[in-house]
């Protein structure tokens, strides 16, 4: 059931007055406005200022986590249900668990579903189906839709769309297996949607000719003119993939796809120029560093391969310099993100998190397999607090090749053929870091590898674990026990504003720490991350310049008080200095 202009002005304010006015049992109403009060706090404003909007709440209470807010997992879920139950004394609200029982033709058909996963996922529908009294022999198209509707608009359901996407694939499936089912396919909908279109759209040559120019990238092509250093897998496949999306973009510019034979065909300096304003328009008219970096890739491919005349690469040189974006530093997602370490509790939470999964992962309650996988996280979110790598050097890490020991101490070391920018990474491991690292080795990591697999990190291939996966893994977990937005790279960020806030200007330790062989980078990425820790250290040597400048008296008198001193010369007229008696002629 969409919602009504009328409750779309309301508030969780006149939720509670709803709730007061209610005439519900005391301890009820009490947990009813608790609920509605917890929620509004830890979404940081008041009661007064947070529509009762299911849809817009439901957005709103995926940002966040109740353990980093000290609530446990259990609670949580009962604040959810006590603030449903709140909005449905104002609205209609789709129920978290229904008490209708099943109507008979239901529960029979729910005995048939063959899988226990297929009786979770339609058990919300059937419910509400028997609650209407909607028989499985008159289920039409648009009673679907208005359940898909009431699931985004009138609950709090976590991610509608992803319970409407699970309950599509079991009803699909119940179609041709579960006799007696109703027989409506419900329509799949793509979610991203994407303008990238495959290989076997074009013709063979453009991607025989895509493979060969990748070949010449891999530094498999020996001749006089090959690129100084291989490029690395992911990079490759990068190439790959823009080659593709701008061969797709001058489709969609109007070209017929068997048109384009070849990488010239590409990079022909009108084709060129139409793909390049496809990205362009799609982003309203404006530039980026993606498009930017797309123009100067294809006019490498011109350059190197196609061999263009001196003519055309001018005039793509030109295009490229005019799609130059001139953003300098940290992208303003980025700065936003940073911005909740200035608060020196989250940081201390942030730093500490990595002991907090040890104690959870202790405690024995998580089956085994999980236990070692979230101490595997622990170690991978220690090792990128204490040395920030690179997300694909952080899961290529080898027990063997990585952690060299020397004494008591322990090295992690990446050579430069395994970084991307191809310097060498070494960092001496502190103790805390070490013993986490033991206790992992000893205690989970052999749950999780397989015999003969020594990667820091395994995964169930055998080999490491997939770096998107541990990406994922990371980032959700920092969000879950920490309530913070950060993924495998803002690591880096989180680890230079952390030092240049107390350390302003010290760029040439971050350089050395990060691997760039060049000052400009660092500096140009972190330049302004640490304005206010540089103004704070500004303030302080200005005012103990004044501290031991000035006469004792002047001293005393910046001690004081400044308000009192203030209200005091308001009230009390300053007797004026006594005068010099004048000297007589």
């Amino acid at each position: 059931m969409a919602m009504t202009d009328a409750s779309r002005a309301q508030t969780l304010a006149d939720v509670l007055a709803a709730v007061d006015a209610a005439g519900l049992a005391e301890r009820r109403r009490q947990d009813m406005a608790s609920a509605v009060r917890t929620v509004a706090r830890l979404l940081g404003r008041a009661p007064e200022g947070i529509p009762a909007d299911p849809r817009a709440l439901g957005l709103r209470l995926k940002t966040v986590a109740p353990l980093a807010a000290g609530l446990s997992p259990g609670r949580w879920n009962n604040i959810r249900s006590l603030l449903r139950a709140a909005l449905e004394l104002i609205r209609p609200m789709t129920k978290g668990r229904s008490t209708t029982p099943l109507s008979p033709a239901w529960q029979a058909l729910a005995d048939r579903l063959p899988t226990r996963a297929d009786r979770t996922q339609l058990s919300r529908l059937m419910h509400w189906m028997s609650a209407k009294d909607i028989q499985p022999d008159v289920v039409t198209a648009e009673v679907l839709e208005g359940f898909r509707a009431e699931l985004h608009f009138d609950s709090l359901l976590r991610n509608p769309e992803g319970t409407w996407s699970g309950l599509t694939w079991s009803w699909n499936r119940s179609v041709g297996r579960v006799k007696g089912w109703p027989q409506l396919r419900i329509a799949k909908t793509r979610r991203k949607i994407t303008y990238t279109m495959p290989w076997s759209a074009f013709p063979a040559s453009l991607k025989a000719d895509v493979d060969a120019w990748l070949e010449r990238l891999a530094g498999h092509d020996f001749s006089d003119d090959g690129p100084a250093r291989p490029a690395r897998p992911s990079t490759l496949a990068t190439r790959e993939y823009q080659l593709r999306s701008f061969a797709s973009a001058l489709v969609h510019r109007g070209r017929d796809p068997l048109s384009l034979a070849s990488l010239a065909c590409l990079v022909a300096h009108d084709a060129f120029v139409d793909g390049l304003r496809f990205y362009y328009n799609r982003r309203g008219g404006r530039s980026s560093r993606t498009i930017h970096g797309l123009a100067g890739m294809l006019k490498s491919v011109a350059r190197h391969w196609v061999r263009a005349d001196e003519a055309t690469l001018t005039k793509m040189a030109h295009s490229v310099k005019r799609l130059a974006v001139t953003e300098e530093g940290l992208t303003p997602k980025n700065r936003v993100r940073l911005r909740a370490f200035d608060d020196e509790e989250q940081v201390t939470r942030f730093l500490h998190l990595p002991q907090r999964l040890r104690k959870q992962v202790d405690r024995g309650r998580l089956p085994p397999r999980r236990a070692a996988v979230l101490g595997g996280i622990a170690v991978a979110i220690e090792i990128l607090i204490v040395a920030p790598v690179r997300l694909q050097n952080l899961a290529d890490l080898d027990v063997d090749r990585h952690f060299v020991r020397t004494g008591r101490k322990l090295h992690l070391v990446v050579p430069a053929a395994e970084v991307k920018n191809a310097a060498d990474l070494e960092f001496e491991l502190p103790a805390r870091t070490v013993e986490l690292i033991e206790w992992y080795q000893a205690q989970y990591r052999p749950l999780l590898a397989s015999p003969g697999c020594t990667a820091l990190f395994p995964g169930r291939s055998g080999g490491p674990k997939a770096k998107h996966t541990l990406a994922l893994q990371v980032s959700e977990c920092v969000f879950k026990y920490a309530g913070l937005r950060v993924n495998v790279h803002l690591f880096r960020h989180v680890g230079a504003k952390l030092y240049l806030d107390v350390m302003p200007g010290g760029y040439e330790v971050m350089r050395r720490v990060f691997g760039h062989k060049k000052m400009d980078t660092t500096v140009r990425f972190y330049t302004g991350l640490e304005s206010k820790a540089a103004a704070r250290h500004f303030d302080q040597v200005i005012l103990q310049r004044l501290e031991t400048d000035h006469p004792a008296g002047v001293r005393a008198a910046w001690r004081a008080d400044a308000p009192v001193a203030k209200a005091r010369s308001a009230t009390k007229p300053v007797a004026a200095p006594p005068s010099r008696p004048q000297r007589r002629p």
